[in-house]
């Protein structure tokens, strides 16, 4: 049952609260932020106080059943009542002063007024808006006279005279529906509060919704405000709505404020708007909610918005579903000790949640050591228990072909080899997530492969991938398996093949991967190779010298960390090098660069890391990147190659050529030719006038 008083008095120094606090909006303020917002609130708090009611409230005048005071204009505000009659009327004049407006505490502060029936005359040109009809629970109608030019009312409901706010629905007015009318953009503080209500229609036109809006209706179990467009919900909006067990919101919707739907105990799920940007404290504390998914839009979350019983007590096992690095992932773990607040929820992105609530649905078997599901009369494996060294899976379960490994299914297995039949054809993602033993591992009959299936794989050396392999997701499958030495590829009709461990595209024009551990220390790309895909060396131990005769594009990352390459040979027709392609590869201290390449991404050549950065557990990223010592560039002057180093502070080299892999200034070099060039002009005129001679020596002798 609604405990009203009670209830009442917490929400309204809840609302206190609100008012002063700087946390309503923000995760955790700083101690400078949250006394700038507190200073805002006051200063907003005190216009209010002066623009509402006129004057201080011990500063009035008592008269009969009313207390007013003066404003400045000689009317005179309405600061209180003691009125026995249920039904009261607001006379038009006191003490030959014209009443022109009703204070927040017009009719009492307390929830226990007597009114039954207000009228008001056609005098009032302004009612507060924290609405002085919220403390009459017995208030079953409200008239106003037709000539007042402010104000209406119809059925006993009472709204601006344009109807564009609903200012008080009476909380004892009969009846269980109420259609809120078209035109109604907004709902004032408590409009609709503590009502019969058990049915809410709201209106298309609606746009924001006041504190204590539609607060302490507890017959009330749907709110389908979809169809308007709600912009705000204020502070307790829904508040002590016991019975509310369905709420659809509508994409307009950005801000829900504090408490808003606090202590609606019956809510058990709810979707947030992909526009939503805060969710005030306490909004959906004491709410049956174990779970709640927060788009990445949302940037502000007030302290114990979600995931608390109440103001001290957390939901056990709440989930928490978002984006890593969003604002939902901060509020996972965050905490403040000024409140004494502290958070350890369980945290998951969409896709994982969505897999889970999959998984779970699931009728799942044990077969030997593998969990496994039936899905369309197919096995689907779901998990392995076997603790052996080398893992077999079974072509067939119970007569169903094995067709599919389920997402994270082998997940920290301790087997260092695993065979998967060629029944097998799709393997979903992170299916074999820190197999932190694995060594060796063939797919025979994969058709796919997830995202991130070989994650956190550190010990993997060898893998075998079907040659019907049409797609490996994720443009860096292999960059975790930092002890990978071969990657090999069966005979097929997929899109994948290769070529001594390497891994390429079916024609060989795209080199995809090769492997971190791979003990070569030269590779000559192969001719047919065009691009590089990302990542495709990342942090290989050996490879001291590349060549990449025809390729044309080098991918983000392509060779980055890979600290024993010494020589990098690129091609002539080479035109792209995306971001961070060299980086990090502190070995290398010069390269040639041809004027065919017109893109070069940031960090490309000559960066590396700065060690103690590193070392001392700072984030790597481009603010800790230094230039290699020594680092050169050898480009042609005004080349794209040359403005990059020009503007990184490298050095450039113009006006030389290679030669048998060295860099020859071009001025000496065509003054060799040219001295070659001579000796070889004058050797061959000797040898011709020799021969001349020699010729007429042997005439004169045959004459």
């Amino acid at each position: 049952m609604f405990k009203y008083k009670k209830t009442t008095a917490f929400l309204m120094s809840l609302l206190m609260c609100f008012s002063a606090s700087a946390s309503v909006n923000i995760v955790f303020a700083e101690e400078t932020e949250e006394t700038v917002t507190e200073s805002v609130a006051e200063e907003e708090q005190a216009e209010t106080e002066e623009n509402n009611e006129a004057q201080p409230e011990n500063d009035y005048v008592v008269s009969g059943d009313f207390m007013y005071s003066v404003i400045d204009d000689g009317t005179v505000c309405i600061m209180g009542c003691t009125s026995t009659e249920t039904d009261l009327v607001i006379p038009e004049s006191i003490d030959g002063m014209t009443v022109s407006e009703l204070s927040g505490k017009a009719f009492g502060d307390s929830p226990d007024q007597i009114y039954e029936t207000i009228s008001i005359p056609v005098s009032v040109t302004y009612i507060s808006e924290d609405n002085p009809f919220m403390y009459c629970p017995n208030l079953r109608e409200i008239t106003v006279d037709s000539a007042n030019e402010n104000y209406i009312s119809e059925n006993g409901v009472i709204y601006l005279k344009d109807k564009s706010k609903l200012i008080c629905y009476p909380s004892a007015k009969e009846g269980k529906n109420f259609d809120i009318p078209e035109g109604v953009k907004e709902i004032g503080t408590a409009g609709i509060y503590n009502t019969k209500l058990g049915e809410i229609k709201f209106p298309s036109t609606l746009e924001n919704i006041g504190n204590f809006g539609v607060g302490g209706n507890s017959n009330l179990k749907s709110a389908d405000m979809s169809g308007t467009v709600l912009e705000v919900i204020g502070v307790a909006g829904f508040t002590e709505c016991t019975s509310l067990g369905e709420v659809l919101l509508p994409d307009t919707l950005w801000k829900i404020d504090g408490g808003a739907f606090i202590n609606c105990g019956s809510l058990e799920e709810i979707t947030l708007p992909d526009f939503l940007t805060c969710v005030g404290q306490y909004a959906f504390m004491g709410t049956s909610l174990t779970k709640i998914q927060i788009p990445d839009s949302v940037t502000e979350i007030g302290y114990s918005a979600f995931g608390y019983s109440d103001e001290t007590t957390a939901v056990d096992g709440f989930l928490i579903i978002g984006s890593y690095g969003s604002a939902a992932h901060t509020y996972a773990t965050d905490s403040d000790k000024e409140y004494d607040y502290a958070n350890d929820f369980e945290f998951t992105t969409p896709e994982a949640a969505e897999e889970q609530e999959e998984y779970n649905s699931f009728d799942k078997s044990m077969y030997e050591d593998f969990e496994y599901t039936s899905i369309n009369g197919e096995a689907v494996i779901t998990g392995c228990q076997s603790v052996d060294v080398a893992i077999e899976v079974p072509s067939e379960i119970n007569g169903m072909p094995v067709t599919r490994i389920y997402t994270s299914a082998f997940e920290g297995c301790t087997a260092e080899e695993i065979i998967i039949p060629d029944s097998v054809k799709t393997i979903d993602k992170l299916a074999f997530y820190n197999c932190s033993y694995l060594k060796n591992l063939t797919l025979n009959g994969a058709e796919t492969i997830g995202e991130s299936a070989f994650v956190m794989c550190n010990a993997l050396e060898n893998i075998t991938i079907s040659g019907n392999c049409k797609t490996i997701e994720g443009s860096e499958p292999f960059m975790s398996c930092i002890l990978l030495q071969s990657i090999n590829i069966t005979d097929g009709d997929g899109e994948y093949s290769s070529e001594n461990g390497v891994l390429y595209n079916k024609d060989k024009s795209v080199l995809l991967a090769y492997p971190a551990s791979k003990s070569d220390k030269k590779f000559n790309i192969p001719d047919s190779v065009k691009e590089v895909g990302m990542s495709a060396f990342f942090n290989n131990f050996y490879l001291e010298e590349v060549e990449l005769p025809n390729v044309e594009k080098i991918g983000a990352y392509a060779f980055e960390g890979s600290k024993s390459l010494k020589k990098a040979v690129l091609s002539k027709n080479l035109k792209t090098v995306d971001v961070y392609a060299f980086a990090d590869c502190s070995s290398l201290t010069g390269i040639r660069v041809y004027e065919s390449t017109d893109t070069i991404g940031d960090y490309a050549f000559g960066y590396k890391f700065n060690s103690g950065a590193v070392e001392s557990g700072e984030t790597v990223s481009e603010d800790n990147m230094i230039t290699v010592d020594g680092f050169k560039i050898y480009a042609d002057e005004g080349s794209t190659a040359y403005q990059y180093a020009k503007a990184c502070g490298i050095e450039v080299v113009s006006g030389t050529v290679e030669i048998f892999g060295k860099n020859v200034v071009a001025g000496f070099l065509w003054t060799v030719l040219g001295i070659i060039a001579a000796l070889i002009i004058g050797l061959t005129g000797f040898f011709v006038v020799k021969n001349v001679k020699k010729k007429k020596a042997g005439k004169r002798k045959e004459k």
